[in-house]
């Protein structure tokens, strides 16, 4: 059994970013894109960003936060966009995701 490893957080955008990676122990090739969870807290209604982005926020029932769980990591960047993240900041995060 696997477990998630928290490898980047700080805050982007004013906004809280949190980035897991799964290690999982019976890794069959190792090749594999890592599996990737992030966890964002969410701009409040009708705040924009630096980019002029009015995201719609979805609330998570626990902490109110944003969590994405793309199915590959090149998906990552585009969730990161579309809840209102610049490109540039959307990149930044994409790259703390270890090869």
């Amino acid at each position: 059994m696997g477990e998630w490893k928290t490898v980047y957080e700080d805050e982007v955008e004013e906004r809280w970013v949190t980035l897991r990676t799964y290690e999982s122990e019976d890794d069959e090739d190792g090749d594999d894109d890592p599996v990737v969870r992030v966890t964002v807290a969410p701009l409040e209604d009708g705040e924009q960003n630096e980019v002029g982005q009015t995201p719609v926020t979805r609330a998570d029932a626990d902490d109110n936060s944003i969590t994405l769980d793309p199915d590959a990591v090149e998906d990552l960047e585009e969730e990161l966009n579309e809840i209102g993240f610049s490109p540039e900041a959307a990149a930044w995060i994409v790259s703390k995701v270890p090869v």
